[in-house]
């Protein structure tokens, strides 16, 4: 037997065990919580007032596998094979030594990072470089470019090398493993910053209104072609997508509603919804005008939000979220009594502006402290949060018995 097969044989027996029968028992089953990426972006399926704490996740980067288990990622996104082998040991490995609530499932993500979007349009790709998923800084359009009325996906360069590695993933794990041909899950602003340059664009949208919806209409017709394409091609209905906005914060909240916003309302009418709303920055003054979406299922504050509560003041409507602690200032270089604090900061937070399904999850953690170290300052941190959901809980209990 290979190994892929004895780590497929591993996998199928973890997902029918009982802890995570557990896990999956906590989060909607309706949509699923892997998506276009690798990490686990689910809903709870139930809210505060069961008086059950809510789910806490764990991810790192892949800087921590590359030191963990010798991940080389000089490999890892051009032989499928290897993808597979390393895809499953880490997920294996995460769901053993992590008490957190992220589940396994026999979903396989087959996911090229940040480079799938502008792989298609045609800018440059580096996959083989021993770091994750990067393309080049060059402009790959500008004032003259004649933007192409439609592109031919199944002739598309790019696409060709996915169609190829997601179809040996595929024939490796048989028809018990849903493989999962990568989404669109880039927002038009992130596609925008890589095709045309980020300072560039940053530019346009000060000097040049024109070019900089040019480029906008350009994407989100694409995406939205992409999207009905990929749904044709894989005989499977269009779900609700995703917008991954690489950094907003590069512009006010005014730009934002004026040059981003309409586009993505667009983007969030053809898919009847956003399921995953995620930006790289700060996005604290921007809340308002983002939460002008008409439905977004998960709403991301991410690790640049330090404080979360001002950004919960900024919502417009009841909305579940994903609340992201970034692993270095608040797990890998504090004291577990500062951790707690944060935490304590965050559920106060919820409660204060009456936020009853949320996500608290660790993110970006790289090796800082030497990764045996790093992890386990990780697996406390889950332990951590226990305890102060706990306390929470117990104040509850007994206001309720006085």
């Amino acid at each position: 037997m290979s190994d892929i097969n004895k780590l497929l044989d591993e996998l199928n027996i973890l997902c029918e065990s009982e802890e995570n029968i557990r896990r999956l028992s906590l989060w909607r089953s309706d949509e699923c919580g892997i998506r276009g990426e690798t990490q686990w972006h689910g809903v709870p399926n139930y809210s505060v007032e069961s008086t059950n704490p809510m789910p806490v996740t764990t991810e790192c980067l892949d800087t921590i596998w590359q030191n963990a288990l010798g991940l080389d990622l000089s490999r890892y996104f051009t032989d499928p094979d290897y993808f597979l082998e390393y895809y499953l040991k880490i997920k294996l490995r995460k769901f053993k030594d992590f008490k957190d609530d992220t589940p396994l499932t026999r979903d396989i993500p087959v996911s090229f990072g940040v480079t799938h979007e502008a792989g298609i349009l045609g800018q440059e790709i580096f996959l083989d470089h021993g770091e994750e998923p990067s393309f080049s800084r060059q402009s790959i359009v500008d004032e003259n470019t004649e933007f192409p009325e439609s592109i031919n996906f199944r002739e598309n360069e790019y696409l060709q090398m996915v169609i190829g590695f997601y179809g040996k993933v595929k024939k490796q794990v048989g028809e018990e493993f849903n493989v999962i041909f990568p989404h669109w899950f880039r927002g038009p602003q992130g596609v925008a910053l890589y095709i045309r340059g980020f300072e560039e664009f940053s530019v346009d949208l000060y000097m040049n209104e024109d070019l900089t919806h040019r480029i906008l209409r350009f994407v989100t017709n694409v995406a939205r072609d992409f999207v009905q394409w990929r749904s044709e091609y894989l005989d499977e209905p269009i779900a609700r997508g995703d917008l991954f906005n690489d950094d907003i914060p590069i512009m006010s909240p005014k730009f934002y509603s004026k040059y981003f916003l309409p586009y993505e309302q667009e983007l969030c009418d053809f898919y009847n919804g956003i399921y995953y709303w995620h930006s790289c920055g700060d996005i604290t003054k921007h809340v308002p005008e983002i939460h002008r979406l008409s439905d977004i299922t998960l709403f991301d504050f991410g690790v640049s939000m330090e404080y979360k509560g001002a950004g919960i003041e900024g919502l417009r409507a009841p909305q579940t979220l994903e609340l992201r602690v970034f692993a270095q200032h608040h797990i890998q270089e504090c004291s577990e009594e500062e951790s707690k604090s944060y935490i304590r900061q965050i559920v106060e937070d919820c409660r204060k502006g009456e936020i009853t399904r949320y996500v608290i999850r660790s993110s970006g953690m790289s090796v800082f402290l030497g990764v045996e170290k790093d992890l386990e300052k990780l697996m406390r941190w889950v332990e951590l949060v226990r305890e102060v959901q706990d306390e929470f809980i117990k104040s509850d209990n007994v206001t309720r018995m006085v």
